[in-house]
């Protein structure tokens, strides 16, 4: 079995536009189904227990995955697990969906 020492990486609101921008990035939210049906990131997807077997599948290990939840604090969890799977570019929301809707969005 072999270990993975690559770790998530920190970004802002700011930084995720640009990618969202670029169209350069799969964005995971693991907040609860109500929260998500009220307002999400754009083109965001809900992670849950129900697919993230299907997603962790279906994703390339060098595509850039954010994952956010609503102040960057449970997401770090998920995505310290992505980056034990073997993905490279983890991204965690700083400030959690709280900070990304109060940007002009």
């Amino acid at each position: 079995m072999s270990e993975h020492s690559n770790t998530f990486k920190i970004i802002t609101t700011e930084e995720v536009n640009d990618f969202i921008k670029d169209n350069n990035i799969t964005i995971l939210d693991i907040r609860d189904e109500g929260s998500f049906s009220e307002s999400h990131i754009p083109s965001a997807i809900r992670l849950s227990e129900n697919n993230i077997d299907e997603i962790i599948e279906n994703s390339n290990h060098e595509d850039n995955i954010l994952i956010y939840c609503y102040v960057g604090i449970s997401s770090q969890n998920v995505a310290q697990h992505f980056c034990n799977l073997g993905f490279k570019k983890i991204y965690n929301l700083e400030g959690g969906y709280t900070e990304f809707s109060k940007e002009d969005n």
